[in-house]
């Protein structure tokens, strides 16, 4: 993923630390400061396909599946 795409991502979703990555999505520390580092480096972010799907549901607000009494199928 591009470098500006990750902190655009962030700053949408009011992030600003790798701490708050993890909270977010459930990735390990270590990752989200590699990944956070990568872009503030202007670097290529490697980003698996399942992350980018955290990202996405992050961004739209969606509750973690399972985790909303009202959700329905």
């Amino acid at each position: 993923m591009d470098s500006q795409d990750f902190l655009k991502w962030m700053d949408v979703v009011g992030i600003s630390k790798a701490s708050e990555i993890v909270q977010k999505i459930g990735v390990h520390r270590n990752t989200a400061q590699a990944m956070l580092a990568s872009a503030n480096k202007g670097d290529t972010v490697e980003v698996k396909e399942t992350f980018a799907l955290a990202m996405s549901a992050v961004a739209a607000g969606l509750p973690a599946w399972g985790h909303n009494e009202e959700e329905t199928l």
